[in-house]
């Protein structure tokens, strides 16, 4: 990614909605240090995003649109990407001010985030019945038992075939349409109030897509 790919958007106007805004960025500015440099991956981002409003983000590939959203959720990999400038407000509260034990309460239950590519983004290690249940018994003090029946009904909502017996299965026993279906039931777990979608239905049937 280079600084000819940075991506400056215009603050758009919220329309057919009322009330303070859900999500704020103002003047976002993310960049890489590398050494090769300084690649300026997001330059001055700014939009708004009220309760009941849908969002869309377009831009080619490599534009930033990614870059944003980890920005947002604060899963930026640091080093080498960093915020250099700007303000995320998120019910009023700036993100960027906030320790990583807030930032992390916020994400799952505040928002979520739907990841462009599952397979990297779920624990290869842990079947996803234990990835859906930890949300549960870390979020809401769940016992192991009970997050786990709460991990079969979200598997069973996003329509994974015969969700009980595969809960205990790992993610690359999935295919890359039923794994985008598990990534969209961890956001939805908590019910948050802001949900990122990242290209969320790329690797989904057509019919599911629907």
């Amino acid at each position: 990614m280079t600084s000819n790919d940075s991506v400056t958007a215009p603050r758009p106007e919220t329309t057919g909605t009322n009330g303070p805004p859900l999500l704020d960025v103002r003047d976002l500015k993310v960049e890489f240090r590398t050494r090769d440099g300084v690649a300026k991956a997001v330059n001055g981002v700014s939009y708004r995003v009220v309760a009941g409003q849908t969002l869309a983000v377009l831009g080619e590939s490599g534009s930033g649109k990614s870059v944003t959203a980890q920005a947002i959720m604060g899963i930026l990999d640091s080093p080498p990407g960093f915020v250099t400038g700007g303000e995320i407000r998120f019910q009023g509260r700036d993100l960027l001010t906030l320790g990583r034990e807030e930032r992390r309460r916020v994400r799952g239950t505040g928002m979520a985030m739907i990841f462009q590519d599952a397979l990297s983004a779920l624990n290869p290690v842990m079947s996803v019945g234990a990835q859906l249940g930890e949300m549960f018994q870390v979020h809401r003090g769940m016992s192991r038992k009970a997050a786990r029946a709460e991990a079969v009904e979200l598997m069973d909502r996003v329509k994974i075939p015969a969700a009980r017996s595969r809960a205990g299965d790992y993610p690359h026993q999935f295919s890359g349409g039923m794994r985008q279906r598990i990534m969209i039931a961890m956001a939805l777990a908590l019910e948050p109030d802001l949900i990122i979608a990242d290209e969320p239905t790329t690797a989904l049937d057509v019919t599911v897509q629907a």
